[in-house]
Protein backbone atom coordinates (compact mmCIF):
# COMPACT_ATOMS: atom_id res chain seq x y z
CA UNK A 1 0.00 0.00 0.00
CA UNK A 2 1.43 3.50 -0.72
CA UNK A 3 0.75 5.63 2.05
CA UNK A 4 1.17 8.90 -0.07
CA UNK A 5 -1.38 7.70 -2.45
CA UNK A 6 -3.74 6.47 -0.04
CA UNK A 7 -3.38 9.98 1.90
CA UNK A 8 -4.20 11.73 -1.13
CA UNK A 9 -6.65 9.74 -1.89
CA UNK A 10 -8.43 10.11 0.76
CA UNK A 11 -8.40 13.57 1.27
CA UNK A 12 -10.10 13.56 -2.96
CA UNK A 13 -12.92 10.87 -1.61
CA UNK A 14 -13.59 13.56 1.90
CA UNK A 15 -13.80 16.56 -1.16
CA UNK A 16 -17.09 14.69 -2.44
CA UNK A 17 -18.43 12.71 0.71
CA UNK A 18 -19.26 14.23 4.03
CA UNK A 19 -17.00 12.53 7.18
CA UNK A 20 -17.11 13.95 10.88
CA UNK A 21 -13.60 15.49 12.06
CA UNK A 22 -13.91 12.50 14.11
CA UNK A 23 -13.82 9.90 12.08
CA UNK A 24 -11.50 11.76 9.99
CA UNK A 25 -9.19 11.44 12.46
CA UNK A 26 -9.90 7.48 13.19
CA UNK A 27 -8.99 7.12 9.78
CA UNK A 28 -5.44 8.96 10.02
CA UNK A 29 -4.33 6.77 13.74
CA UNK A 30 -5.91 3.61 11.55
CA UNK A 31 -3.28 4.60 9.20
CA UNK A 32 -0.06 5.00 10.74
CA UNK A 33 -0.63 2.36 12.87
CA UNK A 34 -0.91 0.02 9.35
CA UNK A 35 2.21 1.84 8.49
CA UNK A 36 3.94 1.22 11.79
CA UNK A 37 2.82 -2.44 11.57
CA UNK A 38 4.53 -2.88 8.05
CA UNK A 39 1.23 -2.84 6.13
CA UNK A 40 0.08 -6.15 7.84
CA UNK A 41 -3.31 -6.70 6.47
CA UNK A 42 -4.96 -7.13 9.83
CA UNK A 43 -4.13 -4.95 13.19
CA UNK A 44 -5.66 -5.48 16.26
CA UNK A 45 -6.36 -2.76 18.56
CA UNK A 46 -8.15 -2.30 21.59
CA UNK A 47 -11.07 0.69 22.08
CA UNK A 48 -9.29 2.79 25.35
CA UNK A 49 -6.09 2.84 22.79
CA UNK A 50 -8.03 4.61 20.31
CA UNK A 51 -9.78 6.29 22.60
CA UNK A 52 -6.31 8.02 24.26
CA UNK A 53 -5.11 8.17 20.84
CA UNK A 54 -8.21 10.57 19.72
CA UNK A 55 -8.17 12.09 23.42
CA UNK A 56 -11.98 11.35 23.83
CA UNK A 57 -13.46 9.88 26.97
CA UNK A 58 -16.58 8.70 25.81
CA UNK A 59 -16.27 4.97 23.85
CA UNK A 60 -19.66 5.85 21.96
CA UNK A 61 -17.86 8.44 19.98
CA UNK A 62 -15.47 6.27 19.01
CA UNK A 63 -18.23 3.78 17.71
CA UNK A 64 -19.94 6.62 15.99
CA UNK A 65 -16.69 7.57 14.18
CA UNK A 66 -16.05 3.69 13.24
CA UNK A 67 -19.48 3.10 12.12
CA UNK A 68 -18.72 6.15 9.79
CA UNK A 69 -15.73 4.81 8.31
CA UNK A 70 -17.42 1.41 7.85
CA UNK A 71 -20.48 2.79 5.88
CA UNK A 72 -17.91 5.01 3.85
CA UNK A 73 -16.66 1.56 2.43
CA UNK A 74 -12.78 2.72 4.17
CA UNK A 75 -12.15 -0.16 6.56
CA UNK A 76 -13.77 -3.35 7.97
CA UNK A 77 -14.21 -4.32 11.72
CA UNK A 78 -13.84 -7.45 12.32
CA UNK A 79 -15.27 -7.82 16.63
CA UNK A 80 -13.23 -9.21 18.82
CA UNK A 81 -14.32 -11.63 21.97
CA UNK A 82 -14.14 -10.89 25.75
CA UNK A 83 -9.80 -10.07 26.02
CA UNK A 84 -9.51 -9.92 22.89
CA UNK A 85 -9.63 -6.24 21.01
CA UNK A 86 -10.77 -5.76 17.28
CA UNK A 87 -9.51 -6.25 14.36
CA UNK A 88 -9.17 -2.99 11.67
CA UNK A 89 -8.58 -3.73 8.08
CA UNK A 90 -7.92 -0.74 5.46
CA UNK A 91 -9.58 -0.80 2.28
CA UNK A 92 -7.60 0.88 -0.30
CA UNK A 93 -9.50 4.01 -1.23
CA UNK A 94 -9.05 4.19 -4.84
CA UNK A 95 -11.17 1.61 -5.41
CA UNK A 96 -13.80 3.24 -2.95
CA UNK A 97 -13.42 6.25 -5.33
CA UNK A 98 -13.87 5.04 -8.10
CA UNK A 99 -16.97 3.39 -7.09
CA UNK A 100 -17.90 6.80 -5.97
CA UNK A 101 -16.87 8.46 -9.28
CA UNK A 102 -19.08 5.44 -11.53
CA UNK A 103 -22.33 6.42 -9.18
CA UNK A 104 -22.03 10.03 -9.50
CA UNK A 105 -21.79 9.27 -12.78
CA UNK A 106 -25.04 7.81 -13.45
CA UNK A 107 -26.90 10.94 -13.21
CA UNK A 108 -24.26 13.49 -15.47
CA UNK A 109 -27.32 15.61 -16.47
CA UNK A 110 -28.65 17.00 -13.10
CA UNK A 111 -25.19 17.60 -12.21
CA UNK A 112 -24.82 19.68 -14.83
CA UNK A 113 -28.13 21.72 -14.87
CA UNK A 114 -27.65 22.68 -11.06
CA UNK A 115 -24.21 23.72 -11.94
CA UNK A 116 -25.17 25.58 -14.95
CA UNK A 117 -27.81 27.46 -12.88
CA UNK A 118 -25.41 28.09 -10.20
CA UNK A 119 -22.56 29.49 -12.37
CA UNK A 120 -23.54 31.04 -15.43
CA UNK A 121 -27.18 32.06 -14.76
CA UNK A 122 -28.18 32.10 -11.30
CA UNK A 123 -30.59 35.24 -11.66
CA UNK A 124 -32.78 33.12 -13.19
CA UNK A 125 -33.44 30.58 -10.39
CA UNK A 126 -33.37 32.34 -7.40
CA UNK A 127 -35.31 29.73 -5.17
CA UNK A 128 -32.70 27.25 -6.37
CA UNK A 129 -29.50 29.13 -4.91
CA UNK A 130 -31.90 30.28 -1.97
CA UNK A 131 -32.19 26.13 -1.10
CA UNK A 132 -28.70 25.63 -1.17
CA UNK A 133 -27.72 28.35 0.81
CA UNK A 134 -29.97 27.15 3.48
CA UNK A 135 -28.83 23.60 3.41
CA UNK A 136 -25.18 24.95 3.54
CA UNK A 137 -25.79 27.17 6.35
CA UNK A 138 -27.80 24.16 8.62
CA UNK A 139 -25.09 21.87 7.52
CA UNK A 140 -22.47 24.66 8.95
CA UNK A 141 -24.67 24.95 11.84
CA UNK A 142 -24.12 21.35 12.49
CA UNK A 143 -20.79 21.23 12.14
CA UNK A 144 -20.52 23.58 14.37
CA UNK A 145 -22.29 21.48 17.20
CA UNK A 146 -20.31 18.63 16.58
CA UNK A 147 -17.01 20.36 16.93
CA UNK A 148 -18.33 21.95 20.12
CA UNK A 149 -19.35 18.41 21.48
CA UNK A 150 -15.72 17.03 20.31
CA UNK A 151 -13.95 19.96 22.04
CA UNK A 152 -15.46 18.88 25.41
CA UNK A 153 -14.47 15.43 24.96
CA UNK A 154 -11.26 16.39 24.13
CA UNK A 155 -11.17 18.17 27.49
CA UNK A 156 -13.04 15.94 29.56
CA UNK A 157 -10.38 13.17 28.41
CA UNK A 158 -7.59 15.57 28.97
CA UNK A 159 -8.86 15.56 32.75
CA UNK A 160 -8.96 11.75 32.76
CA UNK A 161 -6.01 10.41 34.78
CA UNK A 162 -3.20 8.10 32.63
CA UNK A 163 -1.25 5.80 35.24
CA UNK A 164 2.62 6.57 34.60
CA UNK A 165 4.75 3.15 33.77
CA UNK A 166 7.53 2.47 35.76
CA UNK A 167 10.06 4.02 33.33
CA UNK A 168 8.17 6.98 33.65
CA UNK A 169 8.56 7.74 37.20
CA UNK A 170 12.02 6.36 36.89
CA UNK A 171 12.62 8.94 34.28
CA UNK A 172 11.21 11.52 36.61
CA UNK A 173 12.92 10.53 39.84
CA UNK A 174 16.67 11.30 37.80
CA UNK A 175 15.31 14.26 36.52
CA UNK A 176 14.49 15.57 40.27
CA UNK A 177 17.78 13.61 41.51
CA UNK A 178 15.95 11.99 44.40
CA UNK A 179 16.13 8.83 46.42
CA UNK A 180 12.66 7.98 45.71
CA UNK A 181 12.28 4.16 44.83
CA UNK A 182 10.35 4.20 41.48
CA UNK A 183 9.40 0.35 41.30
CA UNK A 184 8.25 0.91 44.95
CA UNK A 185 6.30 3.89 44.23
CA UNK A 186 4.59 2.38 41.05
CA UNK A 187 3.64 -1.03 42.91
CA UNK A 188 2.28 0.67 46.06
CA UNK A 189 -0.21 2.89 44.29
CA UNK A 190 -0.81 0.43 41.78
CA UNK A 191 -2.30 -1.90 44.67
CA UNK A 192 -4.11 0.94 45.65
CA UNK A 193 -5.96 1.39 42.09
CA UNK A 194 -4.06 4.79 42.10
CA UNK A 195 -6.38 6.14 44.68
CA UNK A 196 -4.43 8.89 47.22
CA UNK A 197 -7.26 8.25 50.31
CA UNK A 198 -10.50 8.26 49.29
CA UNK A 199 -9.68 10.67 46.15
CA UNK A 200 -8.67 9.43 42.44
CA UNK A 201 -4.77 10.39 41.73
CA UNK A 202 -4.77 13.13 39.48
CA UNK A 203 -0.95 14.34 39.64
CA UNK A 204 1.33 11.21 39.88
CA UNK A 205 4.32 13.82 39.47
CA UNK A 206 3.12 15.58 43.17
CA UNK A 207 2.67 12.30 45.01
CA UNK A 208 6.49 11.92 44.09
CA UNK A 209 7.10 14.83 45.29
CA UNK A 210 5.46 14.78 48.37
CA UNK A 211 7.57 10.60 48.83
CA UNK A 212 10.60 13.01 47.75
CA UNK A 213 9.70 15.32 50.88
CA UNK A 214 8.83 12.61 53.17
CA UNK A 215 12.07 10.81 52.29
CA UNK A 216 14.06 14.00 53.39
CA UNK A 217 12.10 14.34 56.23
CA UNK A 218 13.13 11.01 57.41
CA UNK A 219 16.58 11.16 56.71
CA UNK A 220 16.98 14.79 58.47
CA UNK A 221 15.66 12.68 61.70
CA UNK A 222 18.09 9.92 61.51
CA UNK A 223 21.00 12.17 61.46
CA UNK A 224 19.51 14.53 64.23
CA UNK A 225 19.41 11.51 66.38
CA UNK A 226 22.41 10.16 65.20
CA UNK A 227 24.40 13.58 66.68
CA UNK A 228 22.80 13.28 69.85
CA UNK A 229 25.33 13.29 71.83
CA UNK A 230 24.54 12.17 75.58
CA UNK A 231 26.19 13.38 78.70
CA UNK A 232 28.89 11.40 80.27
CA UNK A 233 26.96 11.12 84.15
CA UNK A 234 28.77 8.88 86.61
CA UNK A 235 25.47 7.33 88.09
CA UNK A 236 27.37 5.68 90.88
CA UNK A 237 29.12 8.72 91.92
CA UNK A 238 25.93 10.60 92.45
CA UNK A 239 24.11 8.23 94.63
CA UNK A 240 27.78 8.12 96.63
CA UNK A 241 27.90 12.06 97.34
CA UNK A 242 24.46 11.82 98.38
CA UNK A 243 24.24 9.46 100.58
CA UNK A 244 27.40 11.64 102.05
CA UNK A 245 25.71 14.47 102.38
CA UNK A 246 22.77 12.70 104.44
CA UNK A 247 25.39 11.09 106.65
CA UNK A 248 27.36 14.37 107.28
CA UNK A 249 23.85 17.34 107.68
Amino acid sequence: MNYIAEINAFEQFVESNYLSSMAQLLWYKLMQKCNRSGWQEQIQISNLRLMADLHIGSEKTLIKARKELEEAGLIEVIKGKKGCPNQYKLIPIKNTVNNTVQSEAENPVENTVINTVQIENPVENPSRNTVKNTAIYKQNKNNKKKDTNVSKEKSAASNRFIPPTLQEVQAYCQERENKVDAEQFVNFYSAKGWYVGKNKMKDWKACVRTWERNHLTKTNRVISFNNFQQRNTDYNALVRDYYEKALLG
